[in-house]
């Protein structure tokens, strides 16, 4: 935008910039130009045969290329008479004046004058740029609701000139702009400056910079509109996740747009808010959608040490109903565990993007380490999403069946109620970098309550990643407890194990456990584990090698040692997500050889 006005007070909104002379006036300057003028500074790409403009007496570089960027392009040629030339040579005056001038150089002497070269005349400008303009004066008056605004207090601290700092006009016109943007973005569209000034005294090298703005009302979201036909209109209202009446921010427009592409029922989300048709402070939005298939088939594959090659397999019903209900089941194979699990989900009326209610079942079946378990379960549970927080709450009916060794199998069920807190800060979930995670889970139930045995069952995880310098420095770790007079009764599922890929490396998988006369592992009322990681990259950003440390175990027996595995490792950041390969040598005093940990693909 070229603003342009003359200085006599308050412009009502206009800019009054320029270099003030003894009469008071200001007489705005702008850069202009191309960039095939920076090509006239490059004589080694221009043919000997055509005129060059020749820049000399600039050291600045900002100077130079700001210069070389705004003098008109040269149209003629080495025949061209002297009239034409200096025709030239005067535009290019000008144009290097008002470059000067962006960078506070009011002062400059330009000398014009044509260079004979061979069997051509280059136009040439010798330039003295003088002394640079000072800042004297920063004013910004902002009405008081716009001084609550965070975005712009922090805009304005940021980029407020110092007093004595060089002036720059571009840099005032970002200041000038970036406020104006920032409040229209917090809803106040129809904000006007009443007083823009920049003020230049060349006769004292100094700068006057004042702004003063009118917010306006603060507009509101009006009526919004939503082409889509798979959901109740007031379900779709609700999965945008801003309120009827709620103040217009592009903030909100944008979360607009993620919270209904972040559902499973559309494809895309084209949000446009109508700003030519505001009126009453209210701005009507218009939403258009493009819906996913209503059924998605998964495959998956994968590999590691602690189970083998797996499997596995999952369709889901994107959209049941117009009430927006879900439905899936998948299934997931290998040598060790064999799952089968479906649910329903239901969003909540009132509150469909964070909260929704699952009704779920699942059949398992695993086999190691000489225990056969074969467990169903099915229950309900409320879940509440907050990024990046989830909370939910349930309860289901459990049957386990377990055969420890040679021992008889044991059925037992439970009624089971519980909870879990979990935070999800990491940067990137299948190769993160930085970020925390956390895990907490509490659950229980009384034997009155159709349950074998009565028990408390709670469990702590957390884990972080912090890049320091090119390194990436990992850390987790797990507690667990059982309360319960009646352990011989718990399920299998609920009992804790360690060892393996993803606990403590250099033992095999769940094989840290107590073990019954026999030489069974059974599991135990206690876990205890950590590790600590240090990853670097070796090949670009998706080769890593790593050196690990792992301690843990799961007991009995509070006084039990805890047993420590330590190796190194390779990481590659593979497109379906990350490989490990890890040699890990357990630390117990035994002749245990080192052990080979391979992962591949996300984990499920």
């Amino acid at each position: 935008m070229s603003d342009q006005g003359v200085r006599s007070g308050s412009q009502g909104g206009r800019d009054s910039q320029g270099s003030q002379g003894s009469n008071g006036r200001a007489v705005d300057r702008r850069v202009t130009g191309g960039l095939t003028a920076a090509l006239l500074l490059l004589p080694g790409l221009v043919a000997a045969a055509s005129p060059q403009l020749q820049l000399t007496g600039l050291s600045d570089t900002r100077l130079v290329t700001n210069v070389g960027l705004s003098v008109p392009r040269i149209g003629f040629s080495c025949q061209a008479s002297t009239a034409h030339i200096r025709r030239y040579l005067e535009a290019a005056r000008e144009a290097a004046e008002e470059a000067l001038q962006a960078y506070g150089h009011f002062n400059a002497t330009i000398r014009p004058s044509i260079q004979a070269r061979e069997e051509c005349r280059d136009p040439a400008l010798d330039i003295d740029a003088g002394p640079a303009t000072t800042v004297e004066s920063v004013r910004i008056e902002l009405p008081e609701a716009i001084q609550t605004i965070e975005s712009v207090n922090e805009f304005v601290a940021e980029r407020r000139p110092s007093t004595g700092a060089p002036l720059d006009q571009a840099a005032y016109d970002a200041l000038r702009d970036g406020i104006l943007g920032r409040v229209q973005k917090a809803g106040y569209l129809d904000a006007r400056y009443t007083r823009r000034e920049l003020v230049v005294d060349p006769a004292t090298q100094s700068a006057r910079i004042a702004l003063t703005l009118e917010a306006g009302p603060r507009y509101r979201f009006g009526e919004v509109t939503i082409e889509q036909s798979i959901l109740e209109p007031e379900l779709a209202r609700r999965l945008t996740g801003v309120p009827e009446g709620a103040p217009y921010t592009s903030r909100d427009l944008l979360a607009m747009n993620q919270n209904l592409t972040g559902t499973a029922y559309f494809e895309s989300v084209a949000v446009r808010p109508k700003l030519d048709e505001r009126e009453n402070r209210e701005v009507p939005v218009e939403i258009t959608t493009y819906r996913n298939p209503r059924t998605s088939y998964e495959l998956r594959a994968g590999y590691a040490t602690d189970v083998g090659p797996r499997v596995g397999a999952k369709v889901t019903r994107r959209y049941v109903n117009k009430r927006g209900h879900q439905w899936s089941a998948r299934t997931e194979l290998s040598a060790i565990e064999q799952r089968l699990d479906t649910s329903y989900t239901i969003p909540r009326a009132t509150d469909p993007l964070r909260e929704r209610f699952d009704i779920y079942a699942r059949v398992t079946r695993e086999d190691n380490n000489d225990i056969l378990t074969t467990a169903a379960a099915t229950g309900v549970q409320w879940v509440r999403e907050t990024d990046p927080w989830t909370r939910s709450l349930f309860t289901e009916y459990l049957l386990d069946r377990t055969r420890y060794g040679d021992d008889p199998a044991e059925s037992n069920g439970f009624a089971i109620v519980g909870g879990r807190l979990g935070y999800q800060g990491l940067d990137d979930p299948l190769f993160p970098t930085e970020g925390v995670v956390v895990d907490v889970s509490l659950q229980g139930a009384a034997e009155p309550v159709a349950s074998a045995a009565s028990f408390v069952r709670g469990r702590a995880f957390a884990g972080g990643y912090l890049p320091v310098g090119d390194w990436i420095l990992a850390a987790r770790g797990e507690a667990g407890v059982i309360v319960t007079d009646e352990f011989d009764k718990m399920p299998r599922s609920l009992r804790f194990f360690t060892g393996g890929d993803r606990s403590v490396r250099g033992y095999e998988y769940e094989s840290l456990s107590p073990r019954d006369e026999d030489g069974t592992r059974t599991g135990g009322k206690y876990l205890l584990a950590g590790s600590l990681e240090a990853m670097v990259p070796v090949v670009g950003d998706d080769w890593y090698v790593a050196a690990f440390v792992d301690t843990g175990n799961a007991y009995t027996d509070p006084e039990a040692e805890l047993k420590t595995g330590a190796g190194v490792g390779v990481r590659w950041r593979s497109p379906v997500g990350i490989l490990r390969v890890d040699l890990a040598q357990p630390l117990d005093g035994t002749d245990g050889l080192p052990m080979l940990h391979l992962g591949l693909g996300a984990a499920f």
